[in-house]
């Protein structure tokens, strides 16, 4: 066996081993890795590990581009999603436990001569091997990783929709049946066709919440290369004139389902489209065959704020606790690296005075 650490790898022979094992899901595909990385600042490291020249496991990693001399980085896998380390299914025992040992020891090398100062991994809930792990160790945990996991909920699709719809709380439904009884209604739309007006409402949802918008970049990628592999699915709420008021989207991927991104228009909110939204979601899901849906990560334990907020809502819709899988790893910073950076941390407000005192010296009338 050997490791290949390259900054491009084959898609066709990446992706295969990707299906191949019960470890990966959707942000492990070299599309998703490709698209993320021309949206943000990001650099790929595609870790490899082959056996008789067959691709057998992999460790995806996007770290940030260096913008200053010497200044350490971070290191993610991925930045936009969960990924981690995997191995085909066909290596058990012995087999297996080699190539993740393998793949982790390339990376912490490559992390310790590449200047990383942290390295932040979080495995996929819906991947086989996650949504199996019934003991609930940490599978980073075992390779030294410091254990940072969270929580997510889960729906179980495979039951009848008479029992998904009676697990969903008393105030899902009551919405449910308020934005129903509006003349509201949800049907599934085609990304390219939706993407601007999602993008408005995106921008609007955002900005409502306090926090930054992602790049239009981001959706459009979404929508022309996740969405045409069929691993997107948008559902959008239209008012009784026909007029899209929110957005619900999903990834899909190996018989699962994620709560990717969504976003609503301000004078709907209070009359239950997020949660028809929702609904729609599970049904339209269970109807193409998909087994879980996985509605989002929840901190049972926040007592206020935006995130209990959050796990209130996701809450409402039924299913099961999951451990959601982290793991951080942080490195010495060489004195030099640490002193190049607290030179480099100049405030720019320093900067424009300066540059602001030669302009107008400049432009003061010379001596006579």
């Amino acid at each position: 066996m050997e490791i290949e650490e390259c900054a491009q790898i084959d898609a066709g022979q990446w992706d295969a081993a990707v299906a191949a094992s019960d470890d990966a899901w959707l942000f492990h595909t070299a599309a998703w890795l490709e698209m993320t990385a021309s949206v943000w600042p990001l650099e790929n490291r595609y870790f490899a590990a082959r056996q008789n020249g067959r691709i057998v496991g992999g460790f995806p990693l996007q770290a940030d581009r260096p913008t200053r001399w010497l200044r350490p980085r971070s290191a993610y896998s991925t930045k936009m999603g969960c990924s981690g380390p995997f191995v085909t299914r066909d290596l058990t025992g012995k087999g297996r436990r080699r190539v993740l040992q393998a793949l982790n020891d390339a990376v912490l090398q490559w992390a310790r001569s590449g200047r990383i100062e942290s390295l932040c991994c979080w495995l996929p809930p819906l991947a086989a091997a996650n949504l199996g792990n019934l003991r609930g160790v940490n599978p980073l945990a075992l390779l030294g990783w410091e254990d940072v996991s969270t929580h997510t909920r889960i729906v179980d699709l495979s039951r009848p929709e008479s029992e998904l719809w009676s697990d969903l709380s008393e105030d899902a439904r009551y919405n449910i049946r308020k934005a129903e009884s509006a003349g509201y209604r949800v049907e599934r739309a085609q990304w390219p066709q939706m993407l601007d007006e999602y993008y408005r409402v995106h921008v609007e949802t955002y900005r409502r919440t306090g926090v930054p918008p992602h790049p239009r970049a981001y959706f459009q990628g979404i929508a022309e290369r996740i969405a045409a592999g069929g691993h997107a699915v948008l559902w959008v709420c239209l008012d009784r004139q026909g007029g899209p008021v929110a957005f619900h989207n999903c990834g899909r991927f190996a018989g699962g389902a994620v709560y990717w991104t969504g976003c609503s228009r301000s004078e709907h909110l209070e009359q239950g489209v997020n949660y028809l939204l929702v609904w729609h979601a599970l049904r339209g899901a269970k109807a193409d065959g998909v087994q879980a849906y996985d509605i989002g990560e929840v901190f049972p334990g926040a007592a206020g704020g935006k995130l209990h907020g959050l796990s209130v809502f996701k809450s409402k819709f039924g299913g099961q606790l999951y451990r959601l899988y982290r793991g951080e790893l942080r490195f010495p910073v060489p004195w030099l690296s640490r002193a190049a950076r607290r030179v480099l941390r100049v405030p720019g407000a320093i900067v424009r005075r300066v540059a602001g005192m030669i302009r107008r010296k400049e432009a003061e009338p010379g001596e006579p």
